[in-house]
This record gives structure tokens, C-alpha cells and sequence, in this order.
């Protein structure tokens, strides 16, 4: 909290989105933080993530800059405080969206950036198609029968991209959070792969 008030006062800001670890050892600083921004009257959002889930949560703040950009908002994105890991993800994050990272320190940091590295690179290719060609939610019969198929919805499923959801009484398999930033992420990039 000593990092991030200074911070607070250097940057311009109309609306911050507070990025947070899943699970309750984050409640007390989130809360603590929150309870500042109300009263300074900052507008803001909490963006939960898992942090020792580098490059999911990479996807998902990088999906919420996106957003933010296609309201309109300039986007800033600011590692200052918080877990090394989650600066980590925001880093990534903002390397692919082209943002601008800034830190408040009250003491010299060094910053190495990693060469970054797209979501199609980092999946088997046979789940990066299934992401980009098949319909989502689909029909869980559409899953069974091959056996092909049925591992690689099971591999999916492993890796937190896909989980059974409940459309009209039916039950299907649809793409997680985790899985809509990946398609998403693949989606944008489209124009510039070359197969």
C-alpha cells in the first residue's frame, strides 16, 4: 500500500482496474485498497485472475485492456506493488495489446521484459483449431463417438479451456474464461498468421 498511494498521485487516472489474485489472502489488501479509491473518489473495478497461472492470466487482463480500448479509454497499465507474478502477466499483457507499463518505486528496480510469445505458440495445434474452427457452446454428443476427439476435449479440459455448461436443459461443453481469451486472443491475431 506504501507503493501504490504514491503512485496513485503521479499517475492520471479516471478509472483503474485493481487486478487481484483468486481467493480470500487477497480480500484484506484488496479491501484496504478499495476502501482508499472510494474515499478519493476513483472509479474502479476489481479483474480477479489466478496468478500461478502465468499466461491465463496474461489472456485475461490482456481481454480487459481490449474492452477498455474499444470504449474509447486510453490504457495504462501499472505494475507498482502486488505480486511479482501478476506484474509479470500485466507485463505480457501489455506487450501484446502495445500499452504503456509504468511503475512507481521508491527505490531503483530493474525491469526485464521476456520476448513475447502469442497463444497460438504456446497450444498444441490441434487445440488451437478447435478453438478457432469448432462452434462453441457444442453439443456433448458431438464429443463422444471419436476417440480422437474425445481426448482432445479431455485434453482441454486439463489445461482449464473448456467445462460442461446447461443451455435448456442440455448439457454442453463450453469454452471457460480462460478458453473465450484464448479464442478471442486467436480471433485478433487471425490476419496476421501465417500457416
Amino acid at each position: 500500500m506504501d507503493e501504490v498511494v504514491p503512485g496513485l498521485r503521479s499517475l492520471p487516472h479516471d478509472q483503474l482496474v485493481i487486478v487481484v489474485h483468486e481467493g480470500k489472502t487477497a480480500e484484506k489488501g484488496c479491501t484496504d485498497l478499495r476502501s482508499l479509491l472510494d474515499r478519493l473518489k476513483i472509479r474502479h473495478t476489481v479483474l480477479q485472475v489466478r496468478s500461478q497461472d502465468l499466461l491465463g492470466s496474461a489472456m485475461v487482463m490482456e481481454r480487459c485492456i481490449q474492452e477498455h480500448h474499444g470504449k474509447g479509454w486510453r490504457v495504462r497499465v501499472d505494475i507498482t506493488g502486488g505480486q511479482k507474478l501478476l506484474s509479470d502477466a500485466a507485463v505480457l499483457a501489455a506487450a501484446v495489446t502495445g500499452v504503456e507499463v509504468c511503475c512507481f518505486q521508491v527505490e531503483a528496480r530493474r525491469l526485464r521484459l521476456l520476448q513475447g510469445m502469442g497463444v497460438r505458440e504456446m497450444l498444441p495445434k490441434a487445440v488451437v483449431s478447435a478453438l478457432r474452427e469448432d462452434q462453441w457452446p457444442m453439443a456433448l454428443r458431438e464429443g463422444k463417438g471419436h476417440e480422437h476427439r474425445g481426448n482432445l476435449l479431455v485434453r482441454m479440459k486439463d489445461m482449464g479451456l473448456i467445462t460442461l455448461v446447461e443451455r435448456g436443459g442440455q448439457k454442453q461443453v463450453g469454452l471457460t474464461d480462460r478458453g473465450l481469451a484464448c479464442r478471442d486472443w486467436l480471433q485478433r491475431m487471425e490476419p496476421t498468421i501465417n500457416e
